[in-house]
């Protein structure tokens, strides 16, 4: 998942704490299951959907798609709850309600990330279509890499510059490595250097 999406959503616990008497990790579990897992089938979610409510990481995150679940599973019986009863859950209702701005959000996204590998792509196949001001280590490198293997090094034309793969000698003052460094850099139209600093 793209961390643009990513940083859209909330920490799962953060939105189980919208719910009254709820006893937290039961709860996360029931809606890991739920959207990983598919469990209670009640819960279905397309595979897109089912990416976008619900992220495993150090933190585990889920979007208002994730919270729709979570409140189904509330309003089922599906929770762990530290005193019994239904109470209303209007904090959690308003996430929920964000869904639309975060699908609108989601297609943006993906929509800027499409075009952004097309153009890579364009790149790669012709890097003369490359304007200077597109002209990053990154991109120098996945030219390099598509265009001449992962370890070539050498000069490559790219958006009109002379763009270099050169591997910086291991320097007495450098404990933390015992290699060459590969460095990436260019000229750029006032003859200043760019990319990675010089060794």
């Amino acid at each position: 998942m793209l961390w643009d999406i990513r940083a859209r959503m909330k920490p799962a616990l953060s939105i189980i704490d919208l719910i009254p008497n709820v006893h937290r990790t039961p709860a996360l579990v029931a809606l890991r299951r739920a959207v990983v897992e598919g469990r209670p089938a009640a819960f279905r979610l397309d595979p897109d959907d089912r990416e976008l409510a619900f992220h495993e990481a150090s933190v585990q995150l889920t979007s208002p798609i994730g919270a729709r679940v979570l409140k189904g599973l509330y309003l089922a019986g599906e929770l762990k709850l530290k005193k019994p009863g239904l109470r209303p859950v209007p904090a959690l209702d308003a996430y929920i309600a964000t869904e639309p701005a975060f699908r609108a959000d989601v297609a943006r996204i993906l929509a800027a990330e499409d075009a952004r590998l097309q153009r890579l792509a364009e790149i790669i196949a012709n890097p003369d279509t490359a304007r200077p001001e597109e002209l990053t280590v990154a991109l120098i490198d996945k030219v390099f890499t598509a265009r001449l293997g992962h370890a070539a090094l050498g000069t490559l034309r790219i958006g009109g510059m002379d763009c270099h793969r050169s591997l910086a000698p291991a320097t007495l003052d450098d404990r933390l490595r015992a290699e060459d460094k590969l460095v990436i850099w260019w000229l750029d139209g006032n003859g200043q250097r760019q990319g990675d600093p010089a060794a």
